[in-house]
């Protein structure tokens, strides 16, 4: 079966509960400069963790950071940017192929947007190269590319037949993971294929030339631009979805209102800025927020990151864009399952139970 970035990513992207360490460090090929940045970060980690840790806690917590500061040889390997992530249970170092700014946090979770822009952004696919006689199936991203595996079929099997086990394969190998499905192959065979694909996240366009050495690296840059061009459309479409959303009541750009329709679970679609953050506490039993000029102590997040996690978490997508993609800057906006005017009914519901729970 094949594993994901996502699925990768999934115990970064869904941790909560303890103390979380998240940096991103700028990579300018500079090995000198980084580990700067990352000095930086383990003194400023050392000193959110005071209130709450011992001196022996904290040497223990931050041991794998300073042995990283000590690691020549992964630095000189990472051509991108660079994440780090420590909990008590974790330590992952990644190379992302985003733009990043220098953070260091101290939190309950682990800082995420940066993953969820590289999400979004580096989109996985499958290129099934058809022919007669044989099969291969690569999988691809805007970084990677590799062959995941080949067959061969026998001499006596019909199309019916070999399109049968062809769709049996394809399942067995995306059980866990269904990224974009494209097809390669001789005219007839391939478009006969699809017509017979089970797999629904398949490409409509069929690139009709057999799959060889000579070609197969033009078809996955083909696909790459196919994909870029997607992503691109992402935010607009999501933007386009949410003033529909707005016209029947189910478009919300207040963020106190987003908090606790999120806390319900009532948020279908959250789109967020990476470029902005809004530090907080969020109430996980009733969805009230509390808003800090910065980032005050160890359980202080990010509000905007927090409320993208537990939208995943349910379920829900999270589209990253740029301040300046959002109308009139705002930093969040929210597609609800159900009108907004049941959100501020149950609001003043809330009001009113507090109003007489105070006067009892």
């Amino acid at each position: 079966m094949l594993t994901s970035k996502k699925l990768t990513l999934k115990p970064i992207l869904e941790s909560s509960n303890g103390l979380h360490i998240t940096i991103y460090l700028v990579n300018n090929n500079n090995e000198v400069e980084l580990k700067s940045q990352l000095r930086e970060a383990i003194d400023q980690s050392y000193e959110w963790l005071d209130p709450v840790m011992t001196v022996e806690e904290k040497k223990y917590f931050l041991e794998p950071l300073e042995s990283l500061l000590l690691n020549n040889r992964i630095f000189s390997q990472m051509k991108g940017q660079i994440g780090i992530f420590r909990n008590k249970d974790l330590f992952r170092v990644l190379n992302l192929p985003v733009e990043v700014s220098y953070t260091c946090q101290v939190a309950t979770s682990f800082h995420v947007k940066p993953l969820l822009k590289w999400l979004q952004t580096d989109q996985e696919f499958l290129l099934l190269g058809l022919n007669k006689s044989s099969t291969y199936l690569y999988m691809g991203s805007r970084q990677s590319f590799r062959l995941v595996d080949s067959i061969s079929f026998l001499e006596n099997f019909d199309d019916k037949t070999k399109f049968s086990y062809l769709n049996s394969w394809i399942d067995q190998i995306t059980k866990s993971t269904k990224p974009k499905l494209f097809i390669a192959g001789e005219k007839d065979f391939a478009e006969s294929f699809q017509r017979s694909l089970q797999y629904k996240n398949t490409s409509e366009e069929v690139t009709i030339s057999s799959l060889d050495q000579n070609n197969i690296l033009s078809i996955c840059l083909h696909i790459r631009k196919i994909l870029a061009a997607d992503s691109s459309d992402l935010i607009k479409k999501a933007l386009t979805e949410f003033r529909f959303a707005e016209e029947e009541n189910t478009g919300c750009k207040n963020i106190f209102q987003i908090s606790k329709a999120v806390v319900q679970g009532r948020v279908r679609k959250l789109i967020v800025t990476d470029e902005i953050s809004i530090f907080g506490k969020i109430d996980k039993n009733t969805g009230g927020i509390s808003i800090h000029p910065c980032d005050l102590d160890h359980e202080d997040d990010d509000i905007l990151d927090d409320l993208a996690q537990m939208v995943l978490k349910q379920g829900g997508e999270v589209i990253v864009a740029s301040k300046n993609e959002i109308p009139k800057g705002r930093s969040i906006l929210a597609i609800l399952d159900d009108e907004i005017k049941d959100l501020e009914k149950w609001e003043e519901i809330d009001k009113s139970n507090k109003l007489f729970e105070g006067s009892t």
